[in-house]
């Protein structure tokens, strides 16, 4: 085999694909430790991990691109990781699928051999199937297949060694495979596809090095777009070529798509009989709970009464109790407002004697006393506590789980159950999830999910001070939630009116409910952790010095003013307009600004400026993201609706407190 990177330094350049949730990330992650890094696609914002191992003195690269269920891909993750997979970069593919579910995932095993890719398969989570009193026919399946197969369960470090030995050693491990297999499988999808298939075939005159002619056809005659422009760009009678395929495409009352898919489903299937013996043994009592658990999580009732669960442990206790609270008051008061402010201080009047540069770092904007004292003392506290509730959710398997429940009412607004995804994200940060909204099938689905988690869905570090704000009247906090769900709700189906589009279809695997385990939480968190700190904190630092530098020239000033008449209608003091404008560059930087002064505010007040911060602007970095997303017309256009929904909601709010002499 020899490799197609241009590179010396590696033996093999291995591409690590899978369905999300099998294990195909953390697989990466525990063969190359921490030597990884993270890069975008050229072009997009999707990131791709890259890494390394050694192995008997040699050095393996390998890339974990997005997941993906098919070669003809539906979403822009799917279709980034095929376009890696098709690149010719890579010389070596290694495929994770679940142990438990061959039947759902071997289709797209079966298309990497029928395409003539360099294969391995990784048979991931083989402790559960051994749990479920189940084994695997490894030799045979291997045999049958003619590619090398390896058991692994990357949760407990069974098995990578020898996929990194099967890596090394592939070449001598194929020929072997290749030598004894006698009846290797030879997919077939029946005799009118087949015609078909090589009708298209013999059209092609180009030899496409990165798979085979036959796989090109394939996917041609599935739609396939990349693969289209990739004929068009190569075949000089292309024209031809989409003529044929037109035309057969007619001779089929079913999407040809469709038909591949259930001959490959009857393969899956056939090999998971075959291959797989269950003995006849009585499940644990655990798993007899966790399937138990799994199907009350999505029980239309039940999972409501989970998820409320959830959110009150997890978000308003946690994050916001704990969060908000108790750490946001030790890290502002004790950490800065004892310990690192009054000692930067000193140092800072000693060494610098002009005052404008001694507001830079000390003043009410300054570096230290307003960038590193929000960024650290208010936000990080708040944000460190969400990534752990998330990793949590995300290892123990129930946010797919979320998604199933969430389904039928999110295609009420125009979304499937998917989009839960990138809203609890939302939660974390707005500009992560609007990248996360990639996931999604269809642009109508992206677009509305962008609209939602603008206009309604507060970030973690501006939820966390939004309940520390309203925590000492907890009745606010019920009306602001129930204000935020009906915005949602509203903008939801106005959105679905107008946004064009067809409705998005719905599909998600179940990983098995896990407990979680501490070092996978701690990690996750760690490196979430640590982006934030490396991506958020210059943020925090770059607006200290934007706004000094405005406030010193006077236009900080003169856009509070401008601000003010605006901010005395929905009945607030000017003592708040800073924190709406300091909210388009953070959004937890309007709210913080709020909790300084909540001291000076009328619970009613309080809610009001809950209310209008959480539906207000996204934030500058979630903007920039949604103008590389969705482009600057719909960026623009979610901007303003946010402001005119903001301040309307936050008027009529306090016009209906006022009228009727609510006191909080």
């Amino acid at each position: 085999m020899e490799n197609k990177k241009d590179s010396t330094n590696y033996l093999h350049n291995v591409l690590l694909i899978g369905n999300p949730n099998v294990g195909k990330s953390l697989t990466f992650n525990k063969l190359t430790g921490l030597s990884a890094t993270v890069s975008n696609y050229p072009g997009t914002t999707v990131d791709i991990d890259t890494g390394n191992f050694k192995i008997d003195g040699e050095t393996i690269e390998i890339t974990d691109p997005p997941g993906m269920y098919d070669l003809n891909t539906i979403t822009e993750e799917e279709r980034i990781a095929k376009l890696l997979l098709f690149s010719g970069d890579y010389d070596l593919v290694v495929h994770v699928i679940d142990a438990k579910n061959i039947d759902k995932s071997i289709d797209l095993t079966l298309q990497l051999i029928d395409a003539g890719t360099d294969v391995i398969l990784v048979l991931n989570m083989i402790d559960e199937l051994d749990r479920m009193g189940a084994k695997v026919d490894k030799e045979g399946l291997s045999a049958k297949l003619g590619i090398p197969l390896v058991l692994t369960s990357a949760a407990n470090d069974i098995g990578l060694d020898e996929l990194k030995n099967t890596i090394l050693n592939y070449d001598d491990i194929k020929k072997n495979i290749d030598s004894n297999s006698k009846a290797k499988i030879v997919i077939h999808y029946g005799n009118d596809l087949e015609s078909s298939i090589n009708k298209v075939e013999s059209k092609l005159e180009h030899r496409y090095d990165e798979m085979t002619n036959r796989a090109v056809a394939i996917l041609l005659l599935e739609g396939d777009k990349d693969i289209r422009n990739t004929v068009k760009k190569h075949e000089k009678n292309y024209a031809d070529v989409f003529s044929l395929v037109d035309s057969i495409e007619k001779e089929y009352d079913d999407p040809i798509k469709y038909l591949t898919k259930l001959q490959l489903s009857k393969y899956a299937l056939y090999f998971k009989d075959e291959f797989t013996t269950i003995n006849k043994v009585k499940p644990q009592t655990n798993d007899d709970f966790k399937e138990k658990l799994s199907r009350l999580m999505i029980h239309p009732v039940y999972g409501l009464i989970i998820l409320a669960l959830v959110l009150y442990f997890g978000l308003y206790l946690f994050v916001g109790v704990l969060g908000a609270g108790y750490l946001v008051d030790f890290f502002e008061d004790v950490i800065f407002g004892e310990w690192i402010n009054p000692f930067l201080t000193q140092i800072v009047l000693a060494v610098i004697p002009w005052k404008p540069i001694q507001d830079l770092f000390i003043g009410s904007y300054g570096i230290v006393t307003f960038g590193l004292s929000y960024g650290i003392g208010i936000i990080f506290p708040i944000v460190s506590l969400f990534f752990i509730v998330f990793s949590i959710l995300e290892d123990s398997g129930y946010l797919p789980r979320l998604a199933l429940l969430t389904d039928n009412a999110f295609k009420k607004i125009g979304l499937s159950g998917r989009s839960i995804i990138p809203m609890v994200l939302a939660v974390g940060c707005g500009s992560m999830a609007t990248m996360t909204t990639r996931t999604l099938e269809t642009n109508r689905e992206r677009i509305i999910a962008t609209i939602l988690m603008a206009l309604t869905i507060p970030c973690s570090a501006q939820l966390g001070v939004i309940m520390s704000l309203l925590s000492s009247h907890p009745i606010t906090l019920w009306i602001w939630l129930g204000i935020i769900i009906f915005n949602f709700i509203v903008v939801g189906l106005i959105a679905k009116r107008f946004v064009p589009g067809s409705q998005a279809s719905f599909f998600m695997e179940l990983p098995p409910l896990r407990v979680p385990k501490p070092k996978h939480i701690l990690k996750k968190t760690w490196t979430r952790v640590v982006m934030y700190i490396k991506e958020l904190l210059p943020i925090f630092i770059l607006i200290s010095v934007l706004i000094w530098g405005l406030d010193l020239v006077g236009i900080f000033q003169l856009i509070i003013k401008l601000f003010n008449p605006i901010i005395q209608a929905i009945g607030l003091p000017t003592s708040t307009t800073q924190s709406f404008i300091l909210g388009f560059f953070r959004r937890d930087f309007g709210a913080a600004g709020i909790l300084k002064i909540r001291d000076t505010l009328t619970g009613v007040q309080l809610l009001v400026a809950s209310v209008t911060l959480t539906l207000f602007v996204p934030c500058i970095a979630q903007f920039i993201v949604m103008i590389k997303e969705r482009g600057v017309k719909v960026a623009v256009g979610i901007a303003i609706l946010s402001i005119v929904l903001a301040f309307t909601a936050g008027f009529l709010l306090n016009l209906v407190l006022t009228t009727f002499g609510v006191v909080f």
